[in-house]
C-alpha cells in the first residue's frame, strides 16, 4: 500500500475509512505528494487511495483503474478560503453558485 506523509489529511482521512470498515493496511511506500503516488501505482509499484480528481489523466489514459469496495464510503471536508475584507470576484460568484451557494461564507473570529 502506498501513502501519503504522517500528518497528510489524505491519509487520514482514508486511514480512518478503512479503519471503520475493518480493514486494516500496511504502509509499503510513503510518498510526499499525491502525483508521485499516482505514478507509483501507474508503475505498478503498489496500490492506493487517492482522489478521483488527482487520477483523472491517468484513469482516462487507462494507466490507473478505480477499484470499488463494497460499503466504503470515504468523504473529506473541504473548506472554502477567502480574503474577508473583498468584495468576491467574478470566478468567486460563478463557483459558489455552481456550488449552490449564493451568499459568501462568513467569517468566523
Amino acid at each position: 500500500f502506498i501513502v501519503r506523509e504522517p500528518g497528510s489529511g489524505t491519509r487520514d482521512v482514508a486511514a480512518h475509512a478503512l479503519a471503520a470498515s475493518g480493514i486494516a493496511i500496511r504502509a509499503e511506500m510513503q510518498l510526499g505528494s499525491t502525483v508521485a503516488i499516482t505514478q507509483a501505482v501507474a508503475s505498478r509499484l503498489g496500490i492506493s487511495i487517492v482522489s478521483r480528481v488527482a487520477a483523472a489523466d491517468l484513469i482516462a489514459l487507462g494507466r490507473l483503474a478505480v477499484v470499488r469496495v463494497h460499503d466504503l464510503v470515504i468523504r473529506r471536508p473541504l473548506t472554502e478560503l477567502r480574503l474577508g475584507n473583498r468584495a468576491p470576484g467574478a470566478a468567486t460568484v460563478a463557483f459558489r453558485a455552481l456550488l449552490g451557494k449564493s451568499a459568501p461564507a462568513s467569517r468566523r473570529p
